[in-house]
C-alpha cells in the first residue's frame, strides 16, 4: 500500500442508494464532500486513486435488506419506489452541521436498535475488539441497543433489519470505472481496489437505516491480524469506527468540495474520526465519536427514532454563568471554572447515563479522586472511574458519588475565570446548578 499523501474519504448516493467509507473521497452530491474518486449503490469504497491517499473508505445506502453476495460479487440493488421518495423528500429536511452530515436521505435509526455480527472467525479474531469498542460508544451516544455477535454467520448470511455485518477481506471493494455514482461492487477474490474499505447502509423502511454492512482491507493488517505498523493501534480504532460510523448512517466531515477540507476540532484542531482515519482523534479519543462533530449526527439519527438521547447543552450556577472548560481546551488536567455563557463548545455538556459529564469527547473528573476541600475539578480522560461519576441531587448540587461531596464555585465569586472545585455540601448558592434535561 502507498504510504505517501492524504488519505481521502469516498462517499456517494444514487436515487435511495448512497455511498459511505472510512478513507477515501466523499461525492459533493451525496455527502457535501468533494471529490470524483467513488460512489456505489450498494457497495461502498474508501477510494484511494492516483496520487491521492493510501487508506479508503466509502459507504452506500440500498434500499433492501438482506443483499448477499451472488458468484462472489455484491452488486449494488435496485432502490424502490418509496426509498427514492424517502431522499427527496426526507433529506432536505434533515438536520445536518459541520462534520455530522447524515448519508442521503437518512433522518433516523431503526428503533429497535442494531446487533453487530461477523462473517467468519478469521473477522471476529481481527477486529473483535475493535467492534466491542465502537458498539459500546454508539450505544452510550444514541442510547440504542447495539449489540456485538461473535458467532460467525458465514459469507452468504442473509441479513435482516436490525444487523450490521462486518469482515475483513483483501482488496473487498471495486470502484466503476467512470468513477461515477453507481456500479460498485463487494468481491471476495482480492481483484477490488487496493487499500480500500467499505461501509454501507440499507434503507427498507423510508429515511431509516435498517441495517449495514462493512468490509475492511486485510491489507491494513499484518498475516496474524495485527494492524501493519505503518497504520497503528490508533488508525485501526479510528478506521473501524468509521466504518461502522457509515452502517449506521453517517457520512463524511466534510466543509466543502474540496478534498481533505474537513471538519476540524476547535477543542483541539484535530479532525473528528468521520472525516478520514488517520485525521481522527490521536489520543485516547481514538474511535470515539466526539460530541461536536460525530456524535451529533448519531443523536440525531437515534432521536428521530425516539431513543431518549442523554440531555446535552449548558450547566449554569451561581451569577447565571456557566460551566466552562478553560480555553476550550481538551488536554487532561484542563481546570473547570465558571465563565459568562457563550454557547461555545467548551460549554457544552452531555449529561450520560452512566452519570459522567461530558466535554470536548472528556469528562468532568475529580482530580485524583481526592475527597479534600478545594480539590480540583477537571477535564480528563472518560476511563469509567470513580472520579468521574456524579448525580444532581433534588436541590440542584451536582454530587461526587464516591465522596458525597458537591461541585462548588470558590468562595461564591462570579468573575470569568472563578475555578470550580469540590467542597462539602452546604446550603450556599455557590453550589447550585442547572443541568440540560
Amino acid at each position: 500500500m502507498r504510504l505517501t499523501g492524504k488519505r481521502r474519504i469516498a462517499v456517494a448516493a444514487t436515487g435511495a442508494v448512497a455511498v459511505i467509507a472510512v478513507t477515501a473521497q466523499v461525492m459533493p452530491s451525496a455527502f457535501g464532500t468533494g471529490d470524483t474518486t467513488a460512489t456505489t449503490a450498494e457497495g461502498p469504497s474508501d477510494a484511494l486513486s492516483g496520487d491521492a491517499d493510501s487508506d479508503a473508505d466509502s459507504g452506500t445506502v440500498s434500499a433492501t435488506d438482506g443483499t448477499v453476495f451472488r458468484d462472489g460479487v455484491m452488486s449494488p440493488g435496485a432502490a424502490p419506489a418509496h426509498a427514492k421518495a424517502a431522499v427527496a423528500g426526507a433529506a432536505a429536511a434533515a438536520s445536518q452541521g459541520e462534520g455530522w452530515k447524515l448519508a442521503t436521505g437518512m433522518t433516523q435509526s431503526l428503533p429497535t436498535g442494531y446487533t453487530i455480527k461477523f462473517y467468519d472467525q478469521k473477522s471476529v479474531n481481527w477486529l473483535g475488539r475493535y467492534v466491542k469498542a465502537s458498539a459500546a460508544d454508539l450505544q452510550r451516544v444514541t442510547s440504542l441497543p447495539v449489540d456485538v455477535d461473535t458467532t460467525p454467520v458465514g459469507w452468504d448470511y442473509v441479513r435482516p433489519k436490525g444487523e450490521i455485518l462486518i469482515g475483513v477481506l483483501k482488496r473487498p471493494c471495486v470502484p466503476p470505472a467512470d468513477k461515477g455514482q453507481t456500479g460498485w461492487k463487494i468481491v471476495r477474490d482480492g481483484s477490488g481496489a487496493p487499500n480500500l474499505s467499505c461501509g454501507l447502509i440499507s434503507s427498507s423502511l423510508p429515511g431509516t437505516v435498517t441495517s449495514g454492512h462493512a468490509y475492511i482491507d486485510t491489507e491494513f493488517f499484518t498475516a496474524d491480524g495485527k494492524p501493519a505498523p505503518s497504520w497503528g493501534e490508533t488508525f485501526m480504532r479510528n478506521h473501524i469506527s468509521h466504518e461502522l460510523g457509515h452502517t449506521m448512517g453517517l457520512t463524511h466531515a466534510d466543509r466543502s468540495a474540496t478534498r481533505g477540507d474537513c471538519a476540524v476540532g476547535k477543542d483541539s484542531g484535530e479532525k473528528p474520526v468521520m472525516c478520514t482515519a488517520n485525521h481522527g482523534y490521536t489520543d485516547a479519543r481514538a474511535g470515539t465519536y466526539v460530541q461536536q462533530f460525530d456524535a451529533q449526527g448519531l443523536r440525531t439519527l437515534a432521536a428521530g427514532a425516539g431513543a431518549a438521547v442523554p440531555p446535552q447543552g449548558r450547566v449554569t450556577g451561581l451569577g447565571g454563568k456557566c460551566l466552562d472548560v478553560k480555553g476550550a481546551k481538551a488536554a487532561n488536567g484542563t481546570q473547570v471554572q465558571l465563565y459568562t455563557c457563550n454557547g461555545s463548545v467548551a460549554q457544552s455538556w452531555i449529561v450520560g447515563k452512566d452519570g459522567t459529564f461530558r466535554a470536548l469527547g472528556k469528562c468532568l473528573d475529580d482530580a485524583r479522586n481526592a475527597t479534600t476541600d478545594g480539590n480540583k475539578i477537571e477535564l480528563f480522560d472518560c476511563n469509567g472511574g470513580a472520579s468521574q461519576r456524579w448525580s444532581v441531587d433534588a436541590k440542584g448540587r451536582i454530587v461526587h458519588v464516591a465522596s458525597g461531596k458537591v461541585l462548588d464555585v470558590t468562595d461564591g465569586a462570579t468573575a470569568d475565570g472563578t475555578k470550580v472545585q469540590l467542597h462539602t455540601a452546604d446550603s450556599n448558592k455557590r453550589q447550585l446548578w442547572t443541568v440540560p434535561k
